[in-house]
């Protein structure tokens, strides 16, 4: 039944789609003629003015619109808009429905181009690209909150089963309660004994009983989450599904692997898992550092006064250089300097060497309290977001000397490596800096990695500003 209802709503969508894209080719004829046919800068180009006698017929571009509707029908198809998403993010729906729609408009322009007893304007072709992007992409979303209003009252629920019993089949259970808009039903689960069932779940039967329990509870979907160790009965579970008309999702274990930004890749038909993987990548990477720029110019003007009173504080209450630099490790591990104002006196570790600096502790100078303290000693950290060693948000850097242990004491470490180290991050405006729990701090840090935006970054500054300056454990 749910098989049913779900085809009918990709009819919908489908219907939808095309009913939307002849409408918004046809109202993008007067939006470009009539509604807004004035010179208006549009990225950076001024769109000319057409003078009224000069209006292509509108019966042109009407007997143009089967042709629009029969390309974008296969460039949707195409672009894999009617997958099922019962899963996937509201991001990745977008996502398809902006690629469908950038192909679309490629594929109109081509077809423009060879067509030579009529031509039509690229500028109602992009206010049909906009209007259409701007309509299905605000009627998925409509969507999507009205079936997750329906899961979230009990309606068009799917019943799974899961196949596991160890962390895997924990941590995908616990991901399914904590996102009800998914509209699952978990009615139980079932697994070979093995001593070492951790799943708080009714206990359906073992694999040799999955056809029983599938027709018995009216199971839709299976989730096949067995950890590493349990790999060897897939086989067997693989014999008792291969007659049945379930769904079946296999959770790979990647508990134990902790990753950031995992894709499944496709070798030659075989899918491969690629784990570990920055978030910052392609545009996100030119934001980002755009962000950085920006945000660091800004920074070191507005302190500029710092810059001036600082270092004459410095030279008077202590010998010695104002700058110091410290070797932190960075992007992919590498290592750079990063600069400080001198807080410390310049002999400060001769006797003891690295150590992290403790309340009272008495290396510091005599302004070295107060700067730490109120964070005004990270100041010239600008230079290095500007240099591009460094962003303005991120996991704080740590020394390499430190690192060769904090690795091997605590599990995925290194992944922190895997975004630019930042003046300011997550685990710091949440109170976990200085001498503090580094589990604590590397489970912030994880959660940005894996949640990173600008508005997240944002976010963060904004926090910086007003709680995370000064702070009890800076010293």
């Amino acid at each position: 039944m749910l098989k049913k209802k779900a085809q009918v709503i990709i009819t919908f969508l489908f219907l939808a789609d095309i009913f939307i894209v002849g409408f918004c080719w046809n109202i993008a004829y007067y939006v470009r003629f009539y509604w807004l046919n004035i010179p208006i800068p549009l990225l950076g180009i001024e769109i000319p003015y057409v003078n009224p006698e000069e209006i292509p017929r509108y019966k042109e571009y009407f007997n143009a619109t089967g042709v629009v509707v029969i390309a974008a029908a296969i460039c949707f198809v195409y672009g894999k808009m009617y997958n099922p998403k019962r899963i996937s993010q509201y991001k990745g729906e977008l996502r398809a429905v902006l690629k469908s729609n950038i192909f679309l408009f490629i594929v109109l322009l081509g077809l423009t181009f060879y067509y030579r007893r009529f031509s039509y304007s690229r500028i109602q072709s992009l206010y049909f690209f906009l209007l259409t992007v701007g309509c299905i992409g605000s009627l998925r979303i409509s969507v999507r909150l009205f079936l997750s209003y329906l899961r979230r009252t009990g309606k068009n629920l799917r019943r799974i089963l899961i196949i596991g019993s160890g962390k895997t089949a924990v941590t995908f259970i616990k991901k399914v309660h904590d996102n009800k808009r998914l509209g699952f039903d978990v009615i139980g689960f079932s697994y070979v004994d093995d001593g070492n069932c951790q799943v708080s779940l009714p206990f359906l039967g073992n694999f040799e009983e999955l056809p029983h329990i599938l027709e018995k509870k009216a199971i839709d979907q299976v989730f096949i989450c067995l950890d590493s160790n349990q790999q060897s009965h897939l086989e067997e579970i693989n014999h008792q599904l291969a007659e049945q008309v379930v769904d079946i999702h296999i959770v790979p274990d990647i508990y134990h692997t902790l990753n950031i930004n995992p894709e499944v890749l496709d070798l030659d038909g075989m899918p491969v898992i690629a784990l570990r993987q920055s978030t910052i990548e392609g545009w996100n990477m030119i934001f980002k550092r755009a962000f950085d720029l920006v945000g660091a110019t800004i920074a070191i003007i507005v302190l500029l006064p710092v810059w001036i009173i600082l270092p004459i504080l410095i030279k008077l209450t202590s010998p010695g250089p104002v700058f110091y630099l410290q070797e932190r490790m960075g992007l992919d591990g590498k290592s750079f300097n990063m600069i400080k104002f001198r807080s410390m006196r310049i002999d400060a570790e001769e006797e003891t060497g690295a150590v992290w600096a403790r309340k009272d502790d008495d290396r510091k100078t005599l302004i070295g309290a107060f700067i730490r303290k109120t964070s005004l000693d990270e100041i010239p950290q600008f230079l290095n977001v500007m240099r591009g060693s460094m962003s303005l948000v991120g996991p704080r850097p740590e020394r390499p000397v430190f690192i060769k242990e904090f690795k091997k004491q605590i599990p995925n470490y290194m992944l922190r490596h895997k975004m630019k180290a930042g003046i300011t991050g997550w685990a710091q405006v949440n109170g976990w800096r200085g001498n503090t729990s580094l589990e604590k701090r590397i489970e912030y840090d994880i959660y940005y990695l894996t949640h990173w935006s600008i508005l997240f970054d944002i976010k963060i500054c904004f926090m910086t500003l007003f709680t995370g300056m000064i702070n009890q454990n800076a010293y």
